[in-house]
């Protein structure tokens, strides 16, 4: 089977075996089969099932123990940015209010310091799409229909400061946050109230911006990371 197949089999049990997580059929704690066994079970080779394990290990998912069966580990250990991993603990716990919060605590940490570093190294080209993406959140501010939209604009605007700020070490850290914040905009942004203040917020950081005014620019980001958070407290992704 070539590189590639293997892969496109990997990632497919993998889905299986996060239902069957899901699904309680595997516990944390438990000790799953042996590989060979798994592999006849979900009817894959052996390399599959091996690929498979390897993802679900590094996904913090699996404890891979030497010369014994590996476990499930507790749900605290799974990654949290990956959002099936994500929404499979959220089927198993009822809530992930929490885990919404820290995602947005650690968004705030990020944006503030990324937005003073755009507010000085900003193009005007950069500037310049900003104002476009801006411009799509107030088309579709009274527009409950155009919720995709305006979460894809919203989370545009922040990328756009994030390539402002030309690091790539905050470009790499945002973007491992950045499936899990689309997920959590497009619940917010169901909301009227929350898109007409998002709009607000990214009216003031753009000024600033424009103004290359780090002090202001950060300020701004601040309220409007502190109004998001807000938003998003009863958010539970289920």
């Amino acid at each position: 089977m070539a590189r590639k197949d293997i892969m496109k089999a990997s990632e497919r049990t993998r889905q299986q075996i996060l239902e069957a997580l899901a699904a309680r059929e595997f516990t944390v704690g438990e000790e799953l089969p042996a590989e060979a066994r798994l592999a006849e079970r979900f009817g894959v080779s052996r390399l599959t099932m091996r690929e498979t394990l390897g993802s679900l290990a590094g996904a913090g998912i699996l404890e891979v123990r030497q010369g014994r069966l590996n476990r499930i580990a507790p749900v605290a250990a799974w990654s949290v940015l990956d959002p099936e991993i994500v929404e499979v603990r959220a089927r198993l716990e009822g809530d992930t209010s929490k885990l919404v919060v820290a995602l947005m605590e650690a968004r705030r940490v990020l944006e503030v310091g990324m937005s003073r570093l755009a507010a000085a190294r900003i193009t005007d080209e950069e500037l310049s799409a900003l104002e476009e993406q801006v411009e799509v959140m107030r088309r579709n501010v009274d527009s409950p229909d155009c919720v995709e939209v305006s979460a894809m604009a919203d989370i545009r605007f922040h990328e756009i400061i994030l390539d402002a700020a030309h690091n790539p070490f905050l470009r790499e850290a945002f973007h491992t946050l950045a499936q899990m914040l689309l997920r959590v905009r497009r619940e917010t942004s169901r909301s009227r109230q929350v898109r007409l203040e998002a709009l607000g917020w990214h009216d003031r950081i753009l000024a600033a911006l424009r103004d290359h005014d780090e002090q202001a620019t950060a300020a701004a980001m601040a309220s409007h990371m502190d109004q998001t958070l807000e938003a998003t407290r009863e958010i539970s992704l289920l």
